[in-house]
């Protein structure tokens, strides 16, 4: 790879994309990744209006204007985020711990989730293990707040290990059986008023008794489960496998995955550790790693607004993100979103086509997006959203457009879909 398309390819990669501005700082990979991982940014959480009253459609109407200020400060933090990588990063873990809105319901509860993932998204795994499995809302979207001893609800314990940690194939029925009674105690407090809830372990609702779990025997606490699941060999291959996949290609090689195994073996489990290695392994730059996967929704909309620093309202944002199925804390099910091959389909490819020129569209068309052509050129827009080369199809049908038909032309590429 040449500098301009290396330096492109590790913003898309290790961001949603970089802006004119910080492509033309032209500092080197490695510098950035270095200073982001040791970065932890301070981010205010938002202060969600308080729901008055107790009645049901009060509570309604609280709830939906609480979701709108979530939403509201969550894409403006993707999108404007001083750390891209860090912000990525927690939508990583958004995808691997997934929790729905439509089940957790009180917003309230999402902010305390974003704030533990933002605070350990580089940090030990074990601790982001706990943190995630002793927040409420986990507590509710998994059910595990209704797992208590003599009545076991199993759907935590399955989940933990089939999609968190090991991985099928590495548990029992009666890992899950066991895990369950483990994990037995986790109950929330909830303040409906305030759309606000906090953990707590109840021992009476514990079973104390004796567990195998995992081969192993012990008269099992939650805490207990985390840490045996956080140390068992399965669950770096597992993590590393999906690191690798959202950050470079799929089906890595497995010198590739060993590689940042040994990452989080050798340094107390550390995230930070394994994306280290991963920004930093050759195979990262390789051919195979190129523009090699369909952005997400996600990825398309709020990467188009960052790097060409599009004025967006929220409201429009989120309307555009329903219109192509991917609304942020709204997956399908508990596996989350699907992999890039889940959005090659017609409907979902024609809405980014259309997407493009709204995106590039003036403000004052009262569109929700305006784009300020002035501030690139031709060969800006190129360098920018085409790594500098433009192919002969494209020349020929670019012929004529102005600087706002020529940005939306390059969205609406296929290239510029794939990250």
């Amino acid at each position: 790879m040449d500098t301009l398309t290396q330096t492109n390819h590790f913003w898309r990669k290790a961001s949603f994309g970089a802006t004119l501005k910080e492509l033309k700082r032209s500092i080197p990979p490695a510098t950035l990744v270095k200073t982001w991982l040791n970065d932890r940014p301070a981010i205010p959480l938002p202060q969600l209006t308080a729901i008055n009253g107790n009645d049901q459609m009060q509570i309604a109407r609280g709830l939906a204007q609480q979701r709108r200020e979530f939403g509201k400060w969550l894409l403006e933090q993707m999108i404007s985020a001083q750390n891209p990588l860090h912000e990525k990063m927690v939508n990583f873990w958004r995808d691997h711990f997934v929790v729905a809105v439509p089940k957790v319901r009180f917003p309230m509860l999402l902010v305390d989730y974003e704030q533990r993932l933002r605070q350990y998204a580089f940090g030990d795994f074990q601790e982001l293990l706990w943190q995630v499995t002793s927040s409420p809302a986990m507590l509710v979207y998994l059910d595990n707040f209704q797992n208590r001893r003599g009545n076991i609800n199993e759907n935590f314990s399955r989940e933990v290990m089939e999609l968190f940690t090991i991985g099928r194939g590495n548990y029992t029925e009666k890992d899950i059986q066991e895990g369950a009674r483990a994990l037995t105690g986790l109950m929330i407090r909830r303040d409906r008023e305030r759309g606000t809830a906090t953990a707590e372990f109840i021992a009476r609702r514990h079973d104390p008794s004796d567990k195998v779990f995992l081969g192993k025997r012990g008269k099992f606490t939650p805490e207990d489960i985390v840490e045996i699941l956080a140390n068992h060999p399965a669950t770096p291959k597992l993590i590393a496998t999906k690191l690798w996949k959202t950050f470079a290609y799929n089906n890595p090689e497995p010198t590739v995955v060993d590689r940042l195994v040994s990452a989080y073996k050798n340094n107390q489990r550390s995230i930070k550790a394994m994306v280290d290695v991963l920004f930093n392994s050759p195979e990262f730059y390789s051919p195979k790693s190129y523009r090699s996967q369909l952005k997400t929704p996600i990825y398309f909309i709020l990467g188009s607004i960052r790097q060409l620093e599009i004025k967006a309202q929220p409201e429009r944002i989120a309307a555009a993100l329903r219109t192509m199925g991917q609304t942020i804390y709204n997956p399908p099910t508990v596996k989350g979103w699907a992999d890039d091959s889940g959005w090659y389909t017609a409907p979902s490819l024609l809405a980014r086509f259309n997407l493009a020129q709204a995106l590039t569209g003036e403000y004052e068309d009262d569109n929700g997006f305006g784009f300020d052509s002035a501030l690139y050129s031709r060969s800006d827009l190129i360098n920018l959203l085409m790594d500098g080369k433009l192919d002969k199809t494209m020349e020929h049908a670019s012929q004529g457009l102005d600087n706002r038909e020529f940005a939306a032309l390059l969205l609406a590429s296929p290239t510029y879909q794939l990250v």
